[in-house]
């Protein structure tokens, strides 16, 4: 079975045809060798919940962990939001063998720092997702999405300083830290495409 063509792009992430695309009722965005991203979407609130309410996945975020249900609407109704305004940003994160089971939100953020249009790399997944390479897979193929339909936008990925994980996951996609040791507004080291 396979999906009908509601994909962001014609351009399949892989070099698997089309056809070869999880079966799924949700907008496909890119198409990984395990992974597939698709457009959040009315209803995915409790798998916001699950990924952001959980202090785990939180631990080195500087707002902690989203409250309650109502929260995690409030953010959604803004990654949805970001599609619809910009045609870009963070995706639901499903394996292929299973596309209608969220276990993580990755992508790209278009939005502005230091006066700079820039994307803004996420990746965020529930700990049963953890150390088996998702993260890094999802940002490549997010990234092998966004930036050919935005050229000259770099991406920048906001770290805390003690997040080693996500900061070395961001050296192996290529982002590096600022030289001058330069933070956004909420303290977070300013990595960037090398």
């Amino acid at each position: 079975m396979t999906i009908t063509d509601r994909t962001v792009t014609d351009r399949p992430v892989t070099d698997r045809p089309v056809t070869d695309r999880p079966a799924t009722d949700r907008t496909v965005v890119a198409v990984s060798e395990r992974l597939v991203l698709t457009r959040p979407q009315e209803g995915d609130a409790e798998a916001m919940f699950a990924v952001h309410g959980d202090p785990e996945t939180n631990r080195y975020n500087p707002h902690g962990p989203q409250r309650d249900l109502a929260q995690a609407q409030e953010a959604l109704d803004g990654f949805v939001a970001d599609w619809v305004r910009d045609g870009v940003g963070y995706c639901a994160v499903s394996t292929r063998d299973e596309p209608e089971v969220i276990i993580g939100f990755a992508g790209l953020y278009l939005h502005t720092l230091d006066g700079e249009r820039v994307f803004n790399l996420y990746y965020r997944f529930r700990p049963s997702a953890w150390g088996k390479g998702y993260a890094a897979e999802a940002a490549r193929a997010a990234m092998a999405q966004g930036r050919p339909r935005f050229p000259g936008i770099p991406v920048v990925a906001l770290i805390r300083a003690d997040n080693l994980p996500s900061r070395r996951l961001a050296e192996r996609l290529g982002l590096v830290a600022d030289p001058d040791g330069r933070v956004d507004a909420e303290d977070r080291l300013i990595h960037r495409m090398a």
